[in-house]
C-alpha cells in the first residue's frame, strides 16, 4: 500500500509538504492550530454524522475501542486488547483503567454497551448490524442487542451472528465512538452542539457558521497532546480560503479546482503542497432496468465512447488518479489487474448498431443527471461533447443534492453521477454496499444491478480471512460489474492540501479529504 501512495503521489506531480525524512525533533507543546471547513458540520454527536466535515471534529472529542492508524490497521484506543475466537464470531475487548470522559467520570464497560445501542438507533445502523440481536433491536423488538455483553467494568464481549471480516473496521469507525449515558442523556438533542467525549481534546466552543474550537484534554490516557486549542474555521468559498492561507491566516486548507499547476509554479506554495490518495472514486452509474440501459449493448456503447483522461487531465490539471476499475488504488485489496473498457469510438458505433441505435439514430436524448457543482457542471460537458461524436444527444440535468439523491434513490435516474467515499477501508464497502443484489435500491446498489454469480462471489469473500484468497474473489467481482458496464469510473479521489512548513505530525491518511483531515490531531505540533 505504501508503494502505491508514492506511485500516486509521484503521479500527481507534487510531494507531501514537510515528507522529507529527518532528524527526529521532539513536538513542542503549545499553540493553536487553525484549520478550516467549507461548510458548518452538522452535528458533533457520533450517533448522528454521516459527513466528513463533522466527523473532522468527533474524532478529535471521542475515542472508540479501536483506531485505524496510518496504514489503515485497526489497533487499540479504548481497549488495550482484544480477542477474537477461533470461528472469528466472538471478539473480547479489554479497556484501558482509568480512562476518564471529559466530565471527570471513569470509563466502564457499560458505556460501550450504551454508546452501541444509542448509535444503532441513529443515522448509521448499518455500523451495529452484524452483531447478533442487532436487527431486533433496531426494528424495536428488543430491550438491547443480545450480542453486546458486559463481562466486568474493562470487558466486554461482541458476538456476530456469521463471522464478517472486516468487523474491527467497524469498531474502529466514529459511529463507535463512546460517550458517557449521563451527558448524553441530560443534553438530549442538545448532545449534538455541545459534546463530550474521551478524546485528546475538549469541546470549548461553536459559533454557527463561523468556527468550532476545541481544547486540549490534560487528562486523556495518551497524555496531554501538544496543541493547546484547535480552530476550524468555516470558509464556503474555495478561494476565500486559498487567499486566507497565503495571508497567513490558515495553517492549512484545500487547493482550489484549477489551481493545481498554478500551486505547482509557485515558489513558494509548491513546497506547501501535498497531494494524496484517498477511498474515493468518481463514477457513472446507469440503471440498468430504465430502457435503454437494461441492454448491456448501450452502456458498453457509452462507456467506450467516453475518454476519462480528458476530465483527469484538462480539468483536474492530474492531481487525481485516473481510474482503472472501482476500487481506489488506496484501497486494501486494490488490483491493478481490473481493466476498465477502453476509449473506442468504432467500438461504441458498432454496439449502438446492434443494440438497435446505428448512428445513435432512435436513442433520443438521454437525461444526465447531476449534483450541483461547478466541476460536476463541467464535467457534464465534456461527457456531452464526448458522447456526441458517436451520435449520443446527452441532455444535462443539474439538481441540488437533495434532490438529486432522491431521484436516484428511487430508481427515476436512468443514467447519474455518484461517487462513493469509502466509510472504511475494505473492499466489502465499496463492492458489496455498492452491487450486491440485496442493497438494490437507497441501500447502496442504485444502478439496480443483480448477479448471481457476483452475489456469490461477494458473499463468500465477505465472510474470509484478510489475505489474497479474500482478495482474489473481490477482484473478479470487480471486472464482472465493470464489463457489464453499470458503472463508468471516471478518476479516484486525492486530496489537494496547502499545510505550512511549521506544521508538524500531520498524517496524510487516505480517509482524510482536505480540508476535512480526518487524522488525529493528538500527533500534531506547531514548529515555531
Amino acid at each position: 500500500m505504501r508503494r502505491t501512495l508514492t506511485l500516486a503521489l509521484l503521479a500527481a506531480g507534487l510531494v507531501a509538504a514537510g515528507a522529507a525524512p529527518g532528524p527526529a525533533q521532539a513536538p513542542r507543546a503549545g499553540g493553536t492550530l487553525r484549520a478550516v471547513f467549507g461548510a458548518d458540520p452538522p452535528t458533533l454527536d457520533p450517533a448522528h454524522a454521516t459527513d466528513t466535515t463533522s466527523s473532522a471534529v468527533i474524532r478529535q472529542v471521542f475515542d472508540g475501542l479501536l483506531e485505524l492508524d496510518e496504514r489503515l490497521v485497526p489497533v487499540p484506543a479504548l481497549a488495550r486488547s482484544v480477542a477474537r475466537s477461533p470461528d472469528g464470531r466472538v471478539y473480547t475487548f479489554a479497556l484501558r483503567p482509568g480512562v476518564r470522559f471529559h466530565h471527570g467520570r471513569e470509563l466502564r464497560a457499560d458505556d460501550v454497551k450504551y454508546s452501541f445501542e444509542r448509535a444503532a438507533k441513529g443515522k448509521r445502523p448499518w455500523v451495529f448490524e452484524k452483531i447478533a440481536g442487532a436487527h431486533d433491536f433496531i426494528r424495536g423488538g428488543a430491550a438491547g442487542i443480545a450480542g453486546i455483553r458486559v463481562v466486568d467494568d474493562l470487558t466486554v464481549e461482541l458476538r456476530l451472528d456469521r463471522p464478517f471480516a472486516p468487523f474491527l473496521h467497524l469498531i474502529a469507525y466514529d459511529a463507535a465512538s463512546v460517550v458517557p449515558r449521563e451527558e448524553a442523556e441530560k443534553r438530549g438533542v442538545g448532545f449534538a452542539s455541545h459534546p463530550v467525549g474521551t478524546g485528546a481534546f475538549r469541546f470549548a466552543s461553536w459559533r454557527r457558521d463561523d468556527q468550532v474550537v476545541l481544547e486540549r484534554f490534560r487528562e486523556h490516557f495518551r497524555g496531554p497532546a501538544p496543541l493547546e486549542r484547535v480552530v476550524f474555521r468555516i470558509i464556503p468559498a474555495e478561494i476565500t480560503r486559498f487567499n486566507e492561507y497565503r495571508a497567513g491566516q490558515l495553517d492549512l486548507t484545500d487547493i482550489p479546482t484549477g489551481q493545481c499547476r498554478a500551486v505547482q509554479n509557485d515558489p513558494r506554495l509548491k513546497r506547501e503542497a501535498a497531494v494524496w490518495p484517498t477511498l474515493g472514486t468518481h463514477g457513472l452509474r446507469f440503471n440498468v432496468e430504465r430502457p435503454p440501459f437494461t441492454d448491456p449493448r448501450v452502456r458498453r456503447a457509452l462507456a467506450h465512447a467516453l475518454d476519462p483522461t480528458l476530465v483527469v487531465e484538462r480539468l483536474l490539471e492530474g492531481c487525481v488518479h485516473p481510474a482503472r476499475g472501482i476500487l481506489p488504488p488506496a484501497l486494501p485489496g486494490y488490483s491493478p489487474e481490473v481493466t476498465r473498457l477502453a476509449f473506442d469510438r468504432e467500438r461504441a458505433r458498432r454496439l449502438l448498431a446492434e443494440a438497435g441505435f446505428p448512428g445513435g439514430r432512435g436513442l433520443g436524448p438521454l437525461a444526465f443527471h447531476f449534483n450541483t457543482s461547478d466541476l460536476n457542471q463541467r464535467i457534464a460537458e465534456v461527457l456531452q461533447a464526448q458522447l456526441k461524436e458517436v451520435g449520443v444527444a446527452l441532455e444535462l440535468r443539474r439538481l441540488d443534492w437533495a434532490a438529486h439523491i432522491k431521484l436516484v434513490d428511487d430508481g427515476s435516474a436512468g443514467f447519474f453521477r455518484q461517487g462513493w467515499i469509502a466509510d472504511y477501508p475494505d473492499p466489502e464497502n465499496f463492492l458489496t454496499v455498492l452491487f450486491h443484489s440485496r442493497n438494490i435500491g437507497a441501500a447502496g446498489n442504485t444502478s439496480r444491478y443483480r448477479s448471481a454469480a457476483v452475489d456469490r462471489l461477494l458473499d463468500e469473500a465477505d465472510q474470509m480471512a484478510t489475505g489474497p484468497a479474500r482478495f482474489q474473489r473481490y477482484h473478479e467481482a470487480e471486472q464482472a460489474i465493470v464489463d457489464a458496464a453499470a458503472w463508468i469510473s471516471l478518476y479516484h479521489y486525492a486530496s489537494r492540501a496547502l499545510i505550512k512548513p511549521y506544521v508538524r505530525g500531520l498524517e496524510r491518511s487516505a480517509l482524510s479529504s482536505a480540508p476535512e483531515f480526518l487524522a488525529p490531531l493528538r500527533k500534531v505540533w506547531l514548529d515555531r
